[in-house]
């Protein structure tokens, strides 16, 4: 059922914009001799087809926010903090209305031996991607929650030798009674090796387990992998990092549907040719929640929540600076997923790009717009194809 279109006077949220620039303008004496940032920003969006469906439904939306933090070195300690806050309002679909945030902390931290180690916590909360792997035809409010926690500790940070271990959990929540059952909670434990013979080459080994659980029932999993790494700096321009898992998932409770033995892992190429173009390509292939569980401080290209078999994913991006004050950034991202429940198996394939440009016309200032365009096809039952087209233009203010 299609929702109903409520046409209302639009009021963009100008009492957030204006206790944010007060605020601003109050600590701005202080800006230039701390390691401390604020920022507000507004911004205007019109998409094509918000809900993802077959039948297409667009919308204009109106947001503003708050955001600040700091990077401050203490010793050979580093304590830092990002966090945003933003209001959103739907000009027609006034049931989307909502509060978002995102959270990043952490402490990285050494000794005056080879020891060293980080603390870090991510948090987010905001409206569901009803695109990217969804394959629910929902067009209820749906607030999305997530975070992850992770603590490592090295010995030998930069010796030829050097050994890591790690912990790991994650939480992830729907408030629609429709997706609940895809909420997950994981836990994962680590260790690996590293061996660096230069300084352009690192090579590392490790074993990772993971138990994961879902709010649904007789899908808990548990997963075991073998992670070979490495990184190699081929020269000042060119940096290739990769990673080659040797991996088993086994479900519990007698759903095996996505059970999975075998390959996975990612290759990411970072080309810089001059010093204002930098191109970035990366190949990957996961299962599951690994390939959907985006980092948690990022703005939402894809739903977490992701119970694919697995993923083939390939995503191009290319930043270049026409001058000082003026950038271009152009993406790419391709993905197929295979797909399965209980008897029933398919596919789908989502394609997406963006192009945008940035305006500086000062430093605290930034101007922006970014244009995209996404598609999935799908065969089988499992999924469904739709198009959409988006457009969304920023403004922000940032004192550092």
């Amino acid at each position: 059922m299609l929702p109903t279109r409520r046409r209302r006077s639009i009021i963009p949220p100008r009492k957030a914009l204006w206790g944010a620039l007060l605020w601003s303008a109050v600590i701005s004496t202080y800006a230039e001799t701390n390691p401390f940032y604020l920022g507000t920003n507004v911004s205007l969006a019109h998409d094509s087809n918000v809900f993802r469906l077959p039948r297409a439904i667009a919308d204009t939306s109106y947001s503003a926010g708050l955001s600040a933090g700091f990077d401050q070195p203490i010793g050979r300690q580093r304590v830092y903090a990002r966090g945003s806050l933003s209001e959103t309002r739907f000009e027609d679909m006034n049931q989307l209305d909502h509060t978002s945030y995102g959270i990043n902390a952490g402490l990285d931290w050494e000794t005056v031996g080879n020891l060293s180690g980080a603390l870090s916590f991510a948090g987010s909360e905001g409206l569901f991607n009803y695109g990217g792997t969804n394959t629910e035809q929902a067009t209820a409010r749906n607030i999305e929650t997530r975070s992850e926690t992770v603590a490592r500790i090295k010995y030998g940070a930069a010796a030829l030798l050097a050994v890591e271990a790690s912990l790991g959990h994650r939480t992830l929540r729907y408030s629609d009674a429709a997706y609940r059952s895809n909420g997950l909670t994981q836990d994962a434990v680590g260790l690996g090796f590293f061996f660096r013979p230069s300084n352009a080459l690192r090579l590392g080994a490790g074993l990772r387990i993971a138990q994961g659980r879902f709010e649904g029932p007789a899908r808990d999993f548990d997963r075991r992998d073998i992670d070979l790494t490495g990184q190699w700096f081929a020269t000042g321009l060119s940096t290739l990092d990769g990673r080659l898992s040797l991996g088993r998932q086994e479900s519990k409770g007698g759903g095996s549907a996505l059970d999975f033995s075998g390959a996975t892992g990612q290759l990411i190429w970072t080309y810089r040719p001059t010093g204002k173009l930098q191109i970035k390509t990366s190949l990957s292939r996961d299962s599951g929640a690994e390939s959907g569980f985006l980092k948690v401080e990022d703005s939402q290209t894809g739903s977490a929540g992701d119970t694919s078999r697995i993923t083939n994913a390939l995503l191009l991006n290319a930043a270049y600076a026409l001058s000082p004050k003026i950038r271009v950034d152009a993406g790419f991202r391709a993905n197929h997923r295979s797909l399965v429940s209980g008897a029933f198996e398919g596919s789908d394939s989502l394609r997406s790009a963006l192009l945008g440009v940035t305006y500086e016309p000062l430093r605290n200032v930034a101007l922006s717009c970014h244009v995209s365009r996404e598609t999935r096809s799908a065969s089988g039952s499992l999924s469904f194809g739709y198009g959409a087209s988006s457009a969304t233009c920023t403004a922000e203010i940032k004192l550092q």
